[in-house]
């Protein structure tokens, strides 16, 4: 009986490890965008904490403005505007302090006719030693003036830590492929026993790193969501954590009991089966990633509305949060807390308001589309609601980073892009780089469009691959395209 419970549960298991890497195999992108995050969370929580700047101006009648600016690990410069208050000042002191031993002074004088002057400015240190620093004045008037400091000297290195984990995510696309794929391929061989105690070694391995992240997520609260099961399940962090623990004791029995393990089919054909599957397994992840998820569980996939995703609550669900708010009152050494019915009560007996404590009792219903949105960077002007509420066809460019996009396609755009003006289409061009990139981009490829800004994670939702093509009609989405495999002008030609 024990013989049969235990293939039983190492056949389930191994099914459920298929099932876990097939959905991320399907959609590595989205799955190396998960990694991404851990990579930074990591990077970040290893990071040499930076000291502060801090900023005062002095006139003569003392100090004029004073402000603390946080050092940032990818800070190069900051740039300072600052107002000089008196009507008649003719000069000013500015000091920098750099943590507790070392600071900057200079002398600045003005005149009404000063438009731009520079002056160095000089640190010095609890040694002695003196290092020069050039910062350049702008000045507007005689009262307002911007400049901007070069911070290099001042960031603290590194630790080797902080740029492992930063390098990690240059690799996060080809990690993606092959953790999925190892997935899938180790829950394969657990469904037909081959080579169990390999296989079972590096399962538990596997298991207790995932095992390791979703603890990591679900106590710092840092990535809300694992990605255990990509877009077509979204786990809570505990819920993500709960689950490996069932599955760490699993495989923990599995290991104890691995001489009960029967091999579904002689190993000499499975040696061959295994192979086959592998090269399988791993194929199908770069086409998943090349030519677009073959399961689209996003919000974005064929058929959806996303006028009607963004506005709809579904039947059960909040409209909004529901919170819970307390007022801190004082008066004297006393304090209390109150909700809003005894906020008044507290005023009239002298209790003075300190602050407002906020405590989230039901999360309300969060659309999966929650941030398109389409902006002109030239006018500002926002085109989300002309794209929305479109009768027609639409067509829809996709590249989250102009400096990554696969370029080979671009010659086939431009003939997609005259043939939907011909048509009468509406075209956008989607990217997230700001203005002066997209203008040079437009220029270099001789682009008969312009890129216009949308948000960098909707984006990278909608464009797994960089570039994807989208057709709408109406804001319903009809069908879309990897950069691999555009439609031709033929094809489109005939949509009527």
């Amino acid at each position: 009986m024990m013989k049969y419970f235990y293939n039983f549960l190492r056949v389930l298991t191994g099914a459920l490890f298929i099932f876990s890497g097939a959905v991320k195999l399907n959609d590595p992108s989205g799955f190396a965008i998960k990694l991404d995050e851990y990579f930074d969370v990591f990077a970040d929580d290893v990071a040499t904490v930076q000291d502060s700047v801090k900023f005062t101006i002095y006139n003569h009648d003392g100090v004029s403005n004073s402000a603390t600016y946080t050092l940032y690990t990818f800070d190069n410069e900051k740039n300072i505007s600052a107002s000089v208050s008196g009507d008649s000042a003719s000069g000013f002191a500015v000091r920098w302090q750099y943590g507790n031993e070392m600071y900057l002074e200079s002398e600045v004088e003005l005149d009404s006719n000063t438009i731009l002057q520079k002056a160095e400015l000089v640190l010095l240190k609890e040694n002695g030693d003196k290092q020069l620093l050039t910062a350049n004045f702008e000045i507007d008037t005689i009262k307002t003036k911007n400049w901007t400091v070069q911070l290099n000297t001042y960031i603290k290195e590194q630790s080797a830590l902080n740029g492992f984990f930063k390098s990690c995510k240059d690799y996060s696309l080809y990690f993606s492929v092959l953790f999925c794929a190892l997935e899938v391929i180790l829950g394969f061989a657990l469904v037909l026993g081959w080579q169990i105690n390999w296989v079972l070694l590096i399962t538990a391995l596997l298991i207790g790193f995932f095992t390791f992240l979703t603890f990591y997520s679900a106590y710092f609260n840092k990535v809300t969501d694992c990605g255990c099961f990509g877009d077509f399940l979204k786990l809570k962090p505990w819920d993500s954590f709960k689950k490996d623990v069932v599955l760490s004791v699993i495989i923990l029995f599995l290991i104890l009991f691995r001489k009960k393990s029967v091999c579904l089919i002689r190993e000499n054909k499975a040696d061959g089966l295994m192979v086959l599957f592998s090269i399988g397994t791993l194929f199908f992840g770069v086409y998943c990633y090349q030519y677009l998820p073959v399961w689209d569980f996003l919000p974005y996939k064929v058929g959806n509305d996303i006028k009607y995703v963004m506005e709809n609550i579904p039947d059960g669900e909040r409209a909004s949060d529901s919170i819970e708010i307390k007022f801190v009152m004082q008066k004297g050494s006393d304090s209390v807390k109150v909700d809003i019915k005894g906020y008044s009560q507290a005023v009239k007996d002298g209790f003075k308001f300190i602050r407002q404590d906020r405590k989230l009792i039901i999360e309300g219903y969060k659309s999966p589309i929650h941030d398109f949105a389409i902006y002109d960077q030239e006018s500002g002007t926002d085109l989300k609601d002309e794209m929305l509420n479109f009768g027609g066809y639409q067509l829809m460019f996709i590249a989250p980073f102009l400096n990554t996009m696969d370029t080979g396609s671009l010659r086939d755009m431009i003939d997609l892009y005259h043939t939907s003006q011909n048509k009468k289409w509406a075209f956008y061009a989607l990217s997230s780089s700001s203005l002066d990139p997209a203008k040079q981009f437009k220029e270099k490829y001789r682009l008969p469009f312009v890129f216009y800004a949308a948000d960098q994670k909707m984006l990278m939702t909608m464009a797994r691959y960089n570039p994807t093509l989208y057709l709408f009609k109406g804001s319903t989405v009809i069908k879309k395209w990897s950069g691999n495999n555009l439609p031709s002008v033929e094809e489109l030609s005939a949509i009527k």
